[in-house]
């Protein structure tokens, strides 16, 4: 089994590469979307967040106000602090699990990851390749806004707390350029995904 982090900056589009690789055959897990699953209502996560920082941080169907939760982790390092330590380990039970059985059905495949904080969490050793997704600052501030309703100021905000890109190039063993359209990170992806599959 192969395994691949796609990483990059809020905004890069990730995602997007995810998806191709997904077209071409790859299994994709998203620890964005574990993290939902990990805060669903009731869950001992969400309950631990809830009594950190109180029922404001609630929508009123007793789902988390992930918006709310937003600006906690861009305004306040501390409290960043305390939602990775109440999340991270089940989100990271959560990603094994599903390594776990994708390898118990194919041992051959090729699973891609997308890790928002790879670096960050030190997590890059985990992998046998890291992806790098890069876009221009004005690109991912626009697409923040675009899709997650933020304002500019609430965008860079994010951005502003993750490490700077060039930071991460140094544990990257492929860079995509998403600058352009869609049809050309199709086109970067499969070219990355051809030497993977052929192997070392």
């Amino acid at each position: 089994m192969l395994k691949v982090a796609v990483t990059g900056g809020a905004g890069a589009g990730k995602t997007a590469v995810c998806d191709c690789f997904k077209r071409l055959g790859a299994h994709v897990i998203n620890l964005d979307e574990l993290a939902r699953e990990v805060v669903q209502p009731h869950s001992p996560v969400l309950r631990a967040i809830m009594e950190h920082f109180g029922n404001g941080i609630l929508k009123a169907d007793g789902s988390l106000d992930r918006s709310k939760l937003r600006g906690i982790i861009t305004r306040d390092a501390q409290g960043r602090k305390v939602v990775e330590r109440l999340t991270h380990p089940e989100i990271l039970r959560l990603f094994q699990e599903k390594m776990a059985a994708i390898k118990y059905r194919d041992e051959e495949a090729i699973v891609v990851v997308e890790v928002p904080l790879l670096v960050e969490l030190g997590m890059q050793d985990q992998f046998d390749v890291v992806i790098l997704v890069e876009a221009g600052s004005d690109q991912q501030k626009n697409r923040l806004m675009a899709r997650d309703g933020e304002s500019a100021a609430e965008a860079r905000a994010l951005m502003r707390i993750q490490l700077a890109t060039e930071q991460k190039r140094a544990h990257a063993d492929y860079i995509v350029e998403n600058r352009g359209p869609l049809e050309e990170l199709g086109i970067a992806v499969k070219e990355i995904y051809t030497k993977m599959a052929k192997g070392p």
